[in-house]
């Protein structure tokens, strides 16, 4: 019989293939890192879980039924540490009486048919096919390890807050966690003394953290414009003193103030945290990489008017796809020749020309795209 936290896993996958997400990390339970697992691994490989499915049923059943025969035939088919008849028998325990013996009979003869269906896997079934497309324009041959590293597990590192040191973290850590992309973006203009930080898109604050402790005698005003997400962002600011949080839509702010230094991390697909939500790689579509660089140009022409002469700004995104980051900055430097482009103070495997750019399989970070520029 599956437990609470099974149902809510199921929820999970129902909500999905009703048009939805929920978000649940089971922190309440004492086998979270079994329920994260399941849950990594079926977004991971829904693609060919999918089709291997489809190859046992004539029509697609309703979303609950898709729901429980997904996680079920996710453990059967790549998780080695459950036994078959389980996965089965909990999965079947998640529907209704009248969907039981449709999902018993498919995951048995999932179950008997695995070594058969497995000798088709393919790493490029479980992304969407666009994304297989466009990326294997750009890396040629390197595409299939390129996929291969985004279906790993993704590292964390501690950052010291006494000394902004970041290492990887093992096991539990007392720094502040988060991604090597994410910190290194927050420090790209180097080595400046900026007495005033815009961080205009702030939530969930982890930039905020890096930019508050990078240049302590600066003051940091952190905007965010949803509500809930800003109440998150002035509980995790709460300890640092140069840090003013703003509840506002940075296109709609209104002040004459000019800033040292302005940190746009816009809002994008987020197609390069695959590692770290493989569910992204299934909720986005080709046409939202278009409607996204639509908005982050619009972004990025109103953090350009709050940064002052001689001052610097950092566009971010966490997508390293051509429409949301060169193409963003190529059109934004034709349209405002006050600005150019200057070289990022990173590490070298960041760097990609006067750009910031961490490619997950070669950095051993989420995907980041920036640019760091200066106004004249």
């Amino acid at each position: 019989m599956a437990d609470k936290f099974r149902f809510r896993l199921f929820d999970i996958l129902k909500a999905y293939y009703q048009g939805s997400l929920k978000e649940d990390y089971f922190q309440d339970s004492a086998e979270k890192r079994l329920y994260r697992k399941i849950y990594f691994e079926t977004f991971r490989h829904l693609g060919f879980i999918e089709k291997s499915l489809g190859k046992l049923y004539s029509h697609a059943p309703e979303a609950d039924a898709r729901a429980a025969l997904a996680l079920g035939a996710c453990q059967i088919l790549f998780m080695n540490d459950i036994p078959e008849y389980a996965a089965v028998n909990e999965s079947v325990s998640l529907v209704p009486q009248s969907k039981r013996s449709f999902v018993n009979a498919v995951l048995r003869n999932l179950a008997r048919r695995k070594a058969e269906l497995m000798k088709d896997y393919n790493i490029r079934q479980d992304f969407p096919e666009w994304f297989v497309i466009k990326w294997e324009k750009r890396l040629g041959a390197e595409v299939d390890l390129f996929l291969s590293d985004l279906n790993t597990k993704p590292s964390f590192y501690s950052v010291d807050p006494a000394t902004m040191n970041i290492e990887k973290a093992e096991g539990e850590a007392d720094g502040y966690i988060m991604d090597l992309a994410s910190y290194s973006v927050a420090r790209l203009a180097g080595n400046i003394d900026p007495m005033s930080i815009l961080d205009c898109c702030a939530a969930p604050g982890g930039k905020t953290f890096v930019l508050s402790h990078t240049y302590p005698d600066s003051r940091v005003f952190a905007v965010e414009k949803n509500r809930k997400r800003y109440e998150q962002l002035k509980a995790v600011t709460a300890d640092y003193k140069n840090v003013d949080c703003v509840c506002a839509d940075i296109l709609e702010l209104q002040t004459e103030a000019e800033f040292d230094l302005v940190l746009l991390d816009a809002p994008c697909t987020a197609l390069g945290t695959i590692k770290r939500h493989p569910e992204v790689r299934w909720l986005r579509k080709n046409r939202d990489i278009a409607d996204c660089s639509r908005r982050q140009k619009e972004m990025l022409e109103k953090a350009a008017q709050f940064t002052g002469k001689g001052s610097t700004m950092i566009y971010s995104v966490c997508s390293l796809e051509q429409e949301e980051t060169t193409d963003v900055i190529e059109g934004f430097l034709k349209a405002n020749p006050e600005f150019s482009l200057v070289p990022p103070v990173c590490d070298d495997r960041f760097k990609h020309g006067n750009y910031f750019m961490s490619l997950p399989y070669k950095c051993d970070a989420d995907g980041f795209f920036a640019a760091v520029l200066k106004k004249k």
